[in-house]
């Protein structure tokens, strides 16, 4: 199912000029209920649905507001200058320097504010927080009994860009206590040869670092990294600028231009025709580096090649001092998957709703003439290499066995080497309007039969054979193996009987030598009986008897003086009890 708000509906119902360019959730809204809108008056208006209605939180200008239109039309002037805003999108989350400090109970505006929209806001803990993981929490209601507690907000910066190419960027987010966002740029772009074409669209992929793309109305996509600014350029502005605070801190390098096919073309006249219409960008949540072009010929698929050995370098040492020659070598690969005009029709079927589908991947268009079009991609996962394999490249050792050469790599991505092409053959969706005349069918007809056959039956062909060959050496490799095991059991009985014998013969051993030490033990003590000289023990225990039998014969005498002295003594009592009677 599905629901509908109505997003200032008094605004956009009596303005004439006011229009829709853009609209986006907030990724700091827990709830999914804050989204931030673009129009045409230079403004990003940031709203929250609450239940049907649609509150608007606050609006922030992100250029000159226009004011003069052209004589009968709705065309502001400085839209043939390029200066108003087209797109926008959100980059990746960056952690706020100053810790903010919030008394909750102090009863002001700012305080029941925060009370209000407490379980909207996404909070990083200062004191959990760590660099190498940033972890959105929602503020819980025991934190709320806190009277102060240090919080540091993320800041999510929106790049905004004009007709002209300009890219702007304002940190916006759920956050009211925050001091006003200031909108930064131009962002130092590289020269780029938009051959008096506009600006349409831009996204920001996920990616580390951030990758940018902007497409213009011609079909040509910009690929740019989003990078730190140099000191130099910095200061160089900072001569010129207005504002400090307007100055940007980050800087657009562009590495890769491509150019898209807008329209089929018939015949090699048709290559020479330029068509252009807005162009927009989708991302591809699934995978990084691809993301997904809609425009009134159709639906490109463009993947992003670098994106992999971009990540890898940063999260690489760093003794790699120049890797850009390696990482941009590869191209980025385009594939045209939906087409919906060719390039000697003027009349289209364009392409009015778009989103992605996942777990499995596929597309969903809906085209201008309601037709719903649902096309699956398919997409492989590369799987590591084995573990031997690794091994002997940690080693540093060469592989020169072809065999070896073979299986270094995995056999899926040398599939989908052979199976990518240069040139695709889309899914046809052409207005029903349009009058094909039955030589452009033929035309058609023939550019698919010649796609088909130079692009794909020869890959397929060579792919099965691949898959042919691949079979062969696995099979022969199992029975080599089948063979290796069986040589393995064999000496596995082997050599489990010559442990058995083994076994055996030590018991006969073990047995032998302790019957050896029994009689070891009776020759010992029959020698030293037949001795006629004693041991030193002995010896020893004679001495201790007779210095023993000398101390009982003199405890004898002192006994018997004892007995006499008592016997003495007696007598003497009984003489003297005598006397007393």
């Amino acid at each position: 199912f599905f629901r509908s708000h109505s997003l200032d509906e008094r605004l956009l119902a009596c303005s004439e000029t006011i229009e829709v360019r853009q609209v986006k959730f907030h990724p700091c809204s827990v709830s999914d209920n804050h989204v931030l809108v673009l129009t045409s008056d230079n403004m990003l208006r940031l709203y929250a649905v609450d239940n049907i209605e649609a509150h608007n939180l606050a609006v922030y200008p992100v250029g000159e507001k226009p004011v003069g239109m052209f004589p009968g039309s709705k065309t502001p002037f400085l839209d043939i200058y390029g200066e108003i805003a087209v797109d926008f999108d959100f980059g990746l989350p960056e952690v706020s320097e100053a810790n903010l400090v919030y008394d909750l109970d102090d009863g002001s505006n700012a305080s029941k504010l925060f009370h209000r929209y407490m379980e909207d806001w996404a909070c990083v803990d200062a004191y959990t927080q760590t660099p190498e993981k940033i972890v959105p929490k929602s503020i819980t209601n025991s934190g709320r009994n806190r009277n102060v507690k240090k919080w540091r907000n993320l800041l999510w910066p929106v790049y905004v860009l004009r007709g002209n190419c300009s890219v702007y960027s304002i940190n916006i987010d759920l956050n009211k206590n925050r001091p006003k966002p200031v909108l930064k740029g131009p962002l130092p772009i590289s020269p780029i040869d938009v051959d008096q074409a506009e600006a349409c669209s831009i996204i920001c992929l996920n990616s580390s670092p951030e990758i940018f793309c902007i497409a213009f109305s011609n079909g040509t996509l910009y690929h740019s990294l989003l990078l730190d600014i140099e000191q130099t350029t910095y200061d160089t502005m900072k001569q010129s600028a207005k504002s400090i605070q307007s100055l940007p801190t980050k800087e657009i390098v562009v590495f890769e231009n491509v150019e898209l096919e807008l329209g089929l073309a018939t015949s090699e006249d048709d290559y020479d025709t330029k068509y252009k219409c807005p162009i927009f960008l989708h991302k591809d949540e699934s995978k990084v580096g691809r993301y997904f072009t809609t425009h009134s010929a159709g639906v490109h698929s463009v993947t992003i090649s670098c994106v992999e050995e971009l990540q890898n370098y940063v999260k690489g040492p760093e003794e790699d001092n120049d890797p850009t020659s390696d990482i941009f070598a590869r191209p980025s690969a385009v594939e045209y998957l939906v087409c919906t005009k060719t390039t000697s029709s003027e009349k289209a079927n364009p392409v009015i709703g778009f989103s992605p589908y996942y777990e499995p991947m596929s597309i969903i268009t809906l085209l201008s003439d309601g037709s719903l079009l649902t096309l699956g991609i398919l997409y492989a996962s590369i799987m590591p290499k084995s573990y031997d394999l690794n091994l002997l490249e940690d080693r540093g050792e060469e592989v020169n066995s072809p065999l070896k050469k073979m299986l270094n790599e995995p056999f899926d991505q040398y599939i989908q080497k052979i199976l990518k092409k240069s040139v695709t053959q889309p899914v046809l969706k052409l207005s029903s309007a349009t009058n094909q005349s039955p030589e452009q069918c033929y035309e058609l007809l023939q550019r698919a039969a010649q796609v088909f056959r130079e692009e794909y039956f020869k890959q397929h062909t060579k792919a099965r054979e691949e898959i042919e060959k691949r079979v062969q050496t696995l099979n022969m490799l199992k029975k080599n193996q089948q063979k290796e095991i069986d040589r393995m059991n064999s000496e596995k009985d082997i050599l489990q009987e010559k442990a058995s014998n083994l076994a055996e013969k030590y018991e006969d051993i073990k047995d032998k030598q302790d019957e050896l030490l029994k009689r070891c033990e009776n020759l010992l003590m029959l020698v030293s009986r037949k001795r006629c000289e004693a041991s030193d023990a002995e010896k020893a225990f004679m001495k201790e008897l007779k210095v023993s039998a000398e101390k009982v014969a003199a405890y004898g005498t002192v006994i018997d003086k004892i007995k006499n002295k008592v016997k003495y003594q007696q007598v003497q009592m009984e003489n003297w009890r005598a006397q007393e009677d």
